[in-house]
């Protein structure tokens, strides 16, 4: 704190003690007495100097991008350091301009390790991310810290866990595969009614997510669209459309059905999971709002 805060813009004379508020540093004399003045070597409480964030940032008061973007919409930040941290940004946001620098905060709780304690280095139980993304894949790690880690409690680390997600991006990538090796001499056409109820039931889940994100409800979202692609596009409609695309009365509409989902749920992913959904986004491209393959599946 002490080398990297803030310095008090005050001096001291070193003869009578008076104390000057000398924010351009130039005062050099005492005016009572006529002695040094010297500076004073404290700093300001670290999160003072915190609280200036969003101004500081953004470049109060001047800038364009103070201008255009404070207030921001939304503050993230950990449980622990509400009264702290984001209540003096409130305070000094409205103090230097007459407004709080954010309409909304997200609070996160704490990463623990996979037995609930909280990691210290002394204890040598610290987890590190970059480790996790290297055995598992950062994907993984992100869904793994995502799903079920409900706004400012505490989560536990459990490799098993993250694992579990790894098993999940390769479903991902797998059923992808599957559409695209099973649609390249689709056509295009409607659905039947059939395929158009999956196609709406998928829509309404579809509406639930979408609200969940824009409340932030960020657990949620995560794990019905988990559950979705894993039960009900794999293990349901991949299922049963693997016979009705070998039927030439059923393949047209089973072909279009599996693209428009697939396309869907990659874009509704690609949050939680951007780089194993970016890198199938490159495999297909939107066309008459279908998928088409880019790269030939066989070529990876």
């Amino acid at each position: 704190q002490i080398v990297w805060g803030i310095s008090i813009p005050a001096k001291l004379c070193n003869s009578c003690d008076s104390g000057y508020v000398d924010i351009e540093n130039k005062l050099t004399v005492c005016e009572k007495c006529g002695g040094e003045l010297v500076k004073d070597t404290d700093t300001f409480d670290t999160w003072f100097s915190s609280g200036q964030w969003p101004l500081a940032t953004l470049g109060y008061p001047d800038s364009d991008d103070f201008k255009k973007y404070y207030p921001t919409s939304l503050m993230e930040t950990g449980a622990d350091i509400l009264f702290f941290w984001v209540a003096r940004m409130v305070m000094l946001g409205l103090y230097r301009t007459g407004d709080v620098p954010f309409k909304n905060v997200y609070l996160h709780g704490l990463v623990r390790d996979a037995k609930g304690k909280k990691m210290s280095k002394s204890k040598g139980n610290v987890v590190s991310p970059l480790e996790i993304s290297t055995k598992y894949g950062t994907d993984a790690m992100r869904m793994g810290l995502v799903v079920g880690n409900t706004p400012g409690t505490d989560m536990n680390l459990d490799e098993q866990k993250i694992n579990g997600y790894k098993k999940f991006a390769n479903k991902i990538w797998n059923a992808t595969r599957f559409v695209i090796e099973n649609t390249e001499d689709s056509v295009d056409g409607e659905l039947n009614t059939v395929d158009t109820e999956i196609y709406n039931a998928w829509r309404v889940k579809l509406a639930d997510i979408t609200l969940d994100l824009e409340n932030y409800k960020y657990h949620l979202a995560s794990e019905k669209i988990y559950d979705y692609f894993w039960k009900t596009f794999c293990d349901e409609i991949i299922e049963t459309h693997k016979v009705r695309i070998q039927n030439d009365d059923e393949k047209a509409s089973a072909q279009i059905l599996l693209k428009k989902i697939l396309r869907e749920m990659i874009i509704t992913l690609h949050p939680f999971m951007p780089f194993i959904t970016e890198t199938l986004w490159q495999l297909i491209k939107e066309d008459s709002d279908d998928l088409l393959l880019v790269t030939p599946w066989a070529n990876r």
